[in-house]
């Protein structure tokens, strides 16, 4: 039945165009007398877009109704009437859309929060110590995802603690960074650097011909001596005795050991030095130091005398 009626048009329209002017829609031509209503609905609302301020914002659209519009008039004539129908309609739905278009609003860009800056802590403590002492560096941070410490150290987490034992006095410096920027803190340590000296110990005690016992003169030498020990309890001494040539020497012998262990009972029972630390030991006329022959000499050679060593100490 549809086949008739498209006949039927077919022969109409060459009636049509045998006996009347050829006028066109949307750019078509027309093949009949006549044609729906919708045609002239979508050139009115086609005309007044194109007549608007909004042709000016969205010419897209209108370009876009146009050509809906002429495919909706070369497939009325293909006697798709419900299809044309269809497209008309979308032709003047753009055009009235264009009619309202305006002035594009230009949205502001999105506000992003800056990064936080990044916070760091830094200490030493000990903040002193001495030459071969340890200290300990503690830091923290905020913001941050890496951190270096310098001189010596490096790259380092954004919290924890290190050992140090620097030679010398030294500035630690650190370094935290994160997506806000960078934060830098310091911490110095003084180092003390010890000085030495040596402390060396004698004993030299003279006698009176004949005589064993200490005389007052070297009372302070023999407290030297005892402080000496008491202040290094490692040092230990052998406290040696000695005689001129007056008497035979066997006699000698056991004079110089009994000046000799004299010493050591002042040394134990005056000043509480430990007697194990300490020896006794006579050499009588073996071993003199001057000419016996002369009075002088003979003074020098009765004596006591030790040698304690040196012990090296920090001032």
């Amino acid at each position: 039945m549809k086949s008739n009626f498209c006949l039927t048009g077919l022969m109409i329209m060459v009636l049509f165009l045998s006996t009347s002017c050829t006028t066109s829609h949307f750019g078509v031509a027309n093949r009949a007398a006549t044609v729906p209503d919708d045609f002239g609905q979508t050139e009115a609302v086609l005309a007044r877009a194109e007549q608007s301020q909004g042709a000016q914002y969205c010419p897209e659209k209108i370009a876009k109704a146009k050509e809906l519009a002429r495919e909706g008039a070369e497939v009325y004539w293909s006697c798709h009437n419900t299809e044309s129908s269809r497209l008309l309609a979308e032709a003047r739905q753009l055009a009235e859309e264009a009619e309202r278009c305006g002035p594009k609003v230009v949205e502001a860009p999105p506000v992003v929060a800056a990064a936080p800056k990044p916070q760091a802590e830094f200490s030493v403590s000990p903040a002193s110590i001495r030459q071969g002492e340890s200290a300990k560096l503690s830091w923290s941070s905020q913001n941050a995802t890496e951190c270096d410490i310098q001189p010596g150290i490096g790259p380092v987490k954004p919290q924890g603690t290190v050992s140090i034992k620097p030679s010398a006095a030294t500035t630690y410096n650190l370094v935290c960074m994160g997506a806000g920027g960078k934060a830098d803190s310091s911490a110095a340590i003084t180092v003390a650097v010890p000085t030495y000296e040596e402390l060396c110990m004698t004993l030299h005690i003279e006698y009176d011909t004949n005589k064993s016992i200490i005389k007052p003169a070297y009372y302070g030498e023999v407290k030297k001596v005892a402080d000496f020990m008491k202040k290094f309890p490692q040092i230990k001494g052998t406290i040696e005795g000695y005689t001129d040539n007056i008497a035979s020497a066997k006699y000698n012998m056991k004079l110089s050991q009994r000046r000799a262990e004299g010493v050591v009972e002042m040394l134990v029972g005056q000043y509480g030095i430990d007697k194990p630390r300490l020896k006794a030991k006579g050499y009588g006329l073996t071993k003199p130091v001057a000419d016996n022959k002369t009075t002088e000499g003979r003074q020098k050679n009765r004596r006591t005398m030790a040698n304690f060593g040196c012990v090296t100490v920090e001032k």
